[in-house]
């Protein structure tokens, strides 16, 4: 085989101009395309774990509402948890801190309401912020699915809170179980948090979620 025709068939078995153009333009519309699918999908998974998140903080509350021992230590839960909603709202605080030897723990009470009780202490020193993350606010308040007859509706449809109770004391109360509505808002925690945000203020803000629970007697 002479030198010439070896430089001919390495010519016809290497690839041609047009089709390296032609692959490098499939390869730029494939990873396009990649591209494309990748701010749906880190959209989604975003998603997923707020999902999580909230599903977490439902059920923290629901375990601490109808579990925790804390929340009246000498005396029934019902009516502790009864007396701090029934007539306006109560507000639970939900949040994981730091504690003295940097470890961090999951922290859940009412603000000034039971004997289970958490602070803006708890989330700021006031020169250093203790909170690892978001706190969350729970706000507590009857919900419409009480009896009627033991509830006195509010004449304006967007009042919040919209029910309160006719009953005062929790004795007189004589269902078995108390429902509330539980509307949970999320900021981030400052050097200047304040446990006892204005009612007002939230209902200008959009909760993460809202739902519908009940203790039971």
């Amino acid at each position: 085989m002479t030198k010439q025709t070896k430089l001919t068939r390495l010519r016809d078995e290497g690839f041609s101009l047009i089709e390296v153009i032609m692959a490098m333009g499939i390869f730029l519309v494939t990873v396009l395309a990649l591209v494309g699918l990748l701010g749906p999908t880190l959209k989604s998974i975003d998603e997923i774990e707020k999902t999580d998140e909230v599903a977490s903080i439902v059920n923290t509350i629901n375990a601490f509402l109808q579990n925790s021992p804390d929340i009246a230590a000498t005396g029934s839960k019902f009516d502790a948890i009864y007396n701090a909603v029934s007539q306006d709202f109560a507000t639970l605080l939900i949040f994981r801190a730091y504690d003295s030897n940097d470890v961090i723990s999951l922290k859940i009470g009412f603000v000034g309401e039971t004997d289970a009780t958490v602070s803006d202490s708890d989330v700021t020193s006031g020169t250093e912020i203790l909170a690892a993350g978001a706190v969350y606010r729970a706000v507590l308040t009857p919900s419409s699915v009480n009896p009627s007859t033991a509830m006195t509706t509010d004449s304006e449809e967007d009042a919040y809170p919209r029910y309160t109770m006719n009953a005062t004391d929790p004795s007189a109360y004589t269902e078995g179980a108390f429902a509330m509505e539980v509307r949970i808002f999320a900021e981030e925690p400052s050097l200047d948090f304040d446990d006892e945000s204005a009612l007002a203020a939230l209902t200008l803000q959009e909760p993460i979620f809202t739902y519908n629970t009940a203790i039971l007697r």
